[in-house]
């Protein structure tokens, strides 16, 4: 088979998995296959929030108000860079110099909640930055629990999946640092195993096959529990 025979058996068996023929209508579904992990990073967003908690004992004192508020944004941007790190798309976002706002974009652009009040502390944070202004009691206050709803939220929240294994045969592993989906026969073994072919970012076929796993199969694996049509 060629590359784009292969990718669409690839599909086929996307849209099967999840109960859905070729037509996207709904027929039935089997129990969904197992994904792989990512690692995370050595400082998590949550070690950065909780130091911001605990700069929080005594906002009375302004030290502790521009350490809080300096740890409530570096707790937003940890979480926001690993949401793009799960979605595949931090080494661009770092190539190119994608500020908040551009990453934030991004992120809703996914179809996942990006609230516009986050750039709320960044612009406090900015003003600390750039204009020396102390933050206010009630500025950091607001920081703090808009940190906490957000990285409690990304927590939690359900990322697409852009590894998959059939069985039989038949699998694509996304490298996340390349940025390049990587189609096998067979489930691959180890690192060095050579894939069938790759399709790197930049490419026609990788924005297709992103937007089918990130889009179209995560609306599938919704609606399957519900035995909807798309």
């Amino acid at each position: 088979m060629n590359k784009s025979q292969i990718i669409t058996e690839f599909k086929h068996k996307m849209c099967h998995l999840f109960g859905y023929d070729a037509t996207l209508k709904y027929v039935g579904s089997d129990k969904p296959a197992e994904v792989a992990t990512i690692a995370k990073p050595f400082l998590l967003p949550r070690d950065f929030l909780n130091f911001a908690v605990d700069d929080s004992a005594d906002l009375e004192k302004e030290r502790n108000r521009v350490n809080c508020l300096g740890n409530c944004k570096r707790a937003i941007d940890s979480q926001v860079d690993e949401l793009l790190r799960r979605l595949g798309f931090y080494p661009l976002a770092k190539k190119k110099g994608w500020n908040i706002p551009a990453k934030l974009d991004f992120i809703s652009a996914s179809g996942l909640i990006a609230p516009r009040i986050l750039k709320s502390v960044n612009q406090s944070r900015n003003r600390l930055e750039h204009e020396f202004t102390s933050p206010s009691r009630t500025e950091v206050e607001s920081a703090l629990d808009i940190a906490a709803l957000f990285v409690s939220y990304a927590e939690l929240v359900r990322t697409p999946s852009l590894n998959w294994t059939f069985s039989g045969g038949l699998s694509v592993r996304y490298n996340y640092e390349e940025m390049a989906f990587n189609l096998y026969e067979n489930e691959p073994v180890g690192d060095e195993e050579p894939p069938l072919f790759s399709i790197p970012y930049g490419e026609g076929e990788f924005d297709e096959l992103y937007n089918f796993l990130s889009k179209t199969v995560t609306s599938m694996e919704r609606k399957s529990r519900l035995g909807e049509d798309l």
